[in-house]
């Protein structure tokens, strides 16, 4: 196995723990709270929408995606949700 996957895994994943926090300055806790809870509230359609581009590429090339494969279109499904989510939430507040 080489090193690219992971590494492009583990900037993937860091990336999508930077897009997910959800800051309040000068309250660790509530910071990490809110951002575990909108984590926990995201995931199910994250993991769904997951769920549907994997049987999607399986109809199409005919075989499973590796475990790395799922894994890259998750992270990139969900930094594509929280960019998103994120205008959405910045234009209704500002």
């Amino acid at each position: 196995m080489s090193l690219r996957p992971t590494i492009i895994i583990t900037i993937l994943a860091v990336l999508y723990l930077l897009a997910s926090v959800r800051y309040f300055p000068g309250q660790p806790l509530d910071t990490l709270l809110a951002t575990l809870g909108h984590m926990l509230q995201s995931l199910p359609l994250l993991a769904a929408l997951t769920y549907l581009v994997v049987l999607v590429v399986r109809k199409v090339a005919g075989q499973i995606p590796s475990r790395f494969g799922i894994a890259r279109i998750f992270l990139l499904i969900a930094l594509g949700y929280e960019f998103i989510f994120a205008l959405h939430h910045y234009a209704t507040v500002v």
